[in-house]
């Protein structure tokens, strides 16, 4: 196994296995709990694909479908009696980026691990099974569209782009879910959950030569694809899609949000990047901040922001609760266009950065989420985070800062 030195000097085990499927092992006694994970780099920003001279076009929503019918327990009742048994919890994601199935307990972990594997790798999807998952992927979709807080994000985001897949939510469309057959989700299974597109990440109080050769033994018979899968995407276009849309709903007060979409210049590093454009918004928009307590003398108290990397653009979003919208535009624009940091700022953010960085090694799960973000972002661990945002200067960060243009955005208010 490869040691990789981690972040603030935590140790993480990597090993990528002959068949392709690579395995991160963070072996810690500061917990008597354990977390294992098994992913794909299958999530709902994959909507076409080339596979041997093919070229498939793929239902909205089929990642997060497929994520269903894979980590379904119903059909094994005796497995999830076991779970049950052992104290442990199951759960799955979707993202854009990939699918996640996760384990969490404290004893028996190989045969907990057995239960994860047993449904990630033998899945078997049938008719019959699609369809009553229909329903309940429909109710689970009209709960999310009855959300004013979900409908802001995924709709504001959508305004934002013209081509990307962040222009659908990542549990798709009704008709997407109403289209979904078992004969497709089984060809994406196929295709896309393969070891060479897969990893494993366990963390936790376990010895990790048991573990690797026990994750070894396991998957010595799962075979890498022989086709190569090629992954289309489209490319995006400098402006907003939609400028301004106002939505009609039965709601007790008014909500808005704005999302900037910055293109992030070539020739950078794009963690750098995004670090100094975190921490200027963190600092200049949080509860310290000086356009936060613009916005409260306001009376604008409830509002939130986020950031996200999409196809090659940075998407700053602020929402917010409130009649003023108006009022809230104009001041987030003018902080958001004035962004800056000083020394002292720079340094401040840093330490605190850091301090984060290392209570996150606590928590497990929080380890393990840090490992699969990079995965899923960047295809590999970013092992030196405290370093970079370290080395970063003042000039550096100001100099991206000035990429920012608040002229580039789309508004959407909820009434």
């Amino acid at each position: 196994m490869k040691k990789i030195k981690f972040n603030c000097d935590e140790v993480v085990f990597e090993e990528k296995l002959d068949n392709g499927l690579r395995v991160y092992l963070y072996p810690t006694n500061k917990s008597k709990n354990y977390y294992a994970t098994v992913s794909t780099f299958f999530g709902a920003e994959v909507s076409k694909y080339k596979k041997s001279g093919k070229t498939y076009d793929i239902t909205l929503g089929s990642a997060h479908f497929l994520e269903h019918r894979v980590m379904d327990f119903t059909k094994n009742k005796e497995a999830m009696k076991k779970i049950s048994e052992y104290g442990s919890l199951v759960n799955a994601y979707t993202t854009y980026n990939g699918t996640n199935y996760n384990i969490f307990g404290q004893e028996k972990i190989y045969d907990n691990l057995i239960l994860l594997f047993d449904r990630v790798f033998k899945a078997n999807i049938k008719e019959e099974d699609v369809k009553k998952e229909k329903g309940i992927i429909l109710e689970e979709l009209n709960m999310c569209e009855s959300d004013p807080y979900y409908k802001l994000e995924t709709k504001v985001l959508s305004n934002t782009f013209m081509k990307s897949f962040v222009k659908y939510p990542v549990i798709g469309t009704e008709e997407g879910i109403k289209n979904a057959s078992a004969k497709e989700l089984n060809r994406l299974y196929k295709d896309f959950y393969t070891p060479e597109n897969m990893f494993i990440v366990v963390c936790g109080d376990f010895d990790k030569e048991e573990m690797i050769n026990f994750i070894k033994d396991y998957t010595k018979d799962i075979k890498p694809s022989k086709d190569k899968i090629s992954i289309i995407k489209e490319k995006e276009d400098d402006e907003v899609s939609t400028n301004e849309e106002v939505i009609n709903l039965n709601l007790n007060e008014e909500k808005t949000a704005i999302c900037y979409k910055v293109k992030i210049p070539k020739n950078v590093d794009k963690i750098r990047y995004k670090l100094a454009l975190n921490l200027a918004v963190g600092d200049t928009f949080s509860k310290s901040g000086k356009a936060f307590e613009e916005l409260r003398q306001n009376g604008i108290s409830r509002f939130s922001s986020f950031s996200d990397e999409v196809n090659g653009y940075i998407a700053i979003v602020f929402k917010a609760s409130t009649s003023k919208i108006e009022v809230f535009r104009k001041i987030v624009d003018k902080y958001l266009g004035k962004l800056k940091l000083d020394k002292d700022i720079l340094e401040r953010k840093k330490r605190r950065f850091i301090k984060s960085f290392i209570l996150s090694f606590e928590n497990i799960m929080d380890v393990e989420d840090n490992i699969t973000s990079d995965m899923f972002d960047y295809k590999k661990i970013i092992n030196n985070s405290d370093v970079i945002v370290n080395s970063l200067t003042v000039k550096e960060c100001n100099d991206y800062l000035k990429t920012v243009k608040v002229s580039n955005k789309t508004y959407l208010t909820i009434e």
